[in-house]
């Protein structure tokens, strides 16, 4: 886990540098961004995904997939009670949940759960990946989006009307009920998730993708994390990231994502396990497994979402830098409970 960190702090120290020295600036941030979240991150979902699974695989493992929906459901719900309870608004709210929600499972996760679990940890990771990809990029989009707040949004900024469900248009209108479900619908069709969708469904019809094709394929994603924290590294020096340091939720949430929940997520299913029927495959490894996704730190992805709509990216940016330090604490304390 240091060694995996060290190596991430080294590529925002250079990511940082570059801006600092004048290498490039925002114009160049925006199109790295643009290609990770159209390219390199996609690509890197897919060939994970597709790569030596086949329907027997799914068949075995379904377990992590319902693991996985159950933790999100949990997160979702336990965030959104607590921005509630903390009486946070707008797009405040929606991004504090955002970034305690989605934990950073593609550039920590990934390479964790292939250390700990060298045997079933590709697979693990594939089928997790279909069901963190699919709600990232449409639960997590929607909630990384401007939120009208008495005409201005949290940032104190007139927000991009249209954005936010139900909001209303530029001429005082509010959309009508079709263009709402539109609108919805929009946020699927995004290149992460589609290829999602692919990857399932050549798996579930037993399509194998060639070597000669995976090997370019993974090449591509495989550059995901490095350009990733090398963007996030120049957005640290164009933001004013440390303003989040004077939220009072930014605590109690990073307590509360990085040490409570997966110690109570992991009581609730040891708990539950032995009581499900042998026909749901879970075992004591996937338990283990979704654990620690389920304590890992901000997806760097979230500041991307916010970043490329201006909305509150510093917020978002802050969350990243401070939960990813504050992981090599949490992670240690929850690691030597559970193992």
């Amino acid at each position: 886990m240091v060694g995996q960190l060290v190596g991430f702090f080294i590529m925002l120290m250079v990511g940082y540098g570059c801006v600092r020295l004048r290498f490039y600036g925002k114009v160049a941030l925006d199109g790295m961004c643009s290609l990770l979240l159209n390219v390199l991150i996609p690509v890197l979902v897919f060939s994970n995904a597709v790569d030596g699974t086949d329907r027997s695989h799914l068949a075995a493992n379904w377990g992590v997939m319902l693991l996985t929906a159950v933790m999100y459901g949990l997160l979702i719900l336990t965030f959104w009670a607590l921005a509630h309870l903390l009486r946070l608004r707008g797009s405040r709210s929606h991004i504090f949940q955002a970034s305690l929600i989605f934990g950073n499972a593609g550039f920590i996760g990934i390479p964790l759960i292939m250390a700990l679990f060298p045997k079933e940890g590709a697979i693990y990771v594939a089928l997790m990946s279909i069901v963190d990809q699919a709600l990232l990029w449409t639960y997590g989009v929607w909630l990384c989006e401007p939120v009208r707040e008495d005409g201005h949004d949290d940032a104190g900024e007139t927000p991009d009307t249209g954005n936010a469900a139900g909001s209303t248009s530029a001429k005082g209108v509010r959309p009508t009920l079709g263009a709402r479900v539109l609108g919805m619908l929009r946020r699927f069709v995004n290149p992460a998730f589609i290829g999602v969708m692919i990857a399932l469904a050549l798996i579930l019809l037993g399509v194998r993708v060639p070597d000669i094709i995976l090997k370019p394929l993974h090449t591509i994603g495989n550059m995901a994390t490095p350009m990733s924290l090398i963007y996030l590294g120049g957005l640290f020096a164009l933001t004013r990231w440390w303003k989040v340091l004077r939220r009072y939720e930014l605590y109690v949430g990073l307590v509360a994502k990085m040490i409570a929940f997966p110690l109570a997520f992991y009581a609730l299913l040891t708990s539950v396990v032995g009581w499900l029927p042998a026909a749901v495959p879970i075992t004591h490894d996937m338990v283990l497994m979704i654990t620690v996704i389920a304590g890992l730190p901000t997806m760097t992805t979230i500041a991307m979402f916010t970043g490329r709509k201006d909305n509150m990216p510093e917020y978002a940016v802050g969350f990243v830098l401070v939960s990813t330090l504050f992981s090599l604490c949490s992670l240690a304390v929850v690691s030597a409970i559970v193992f």
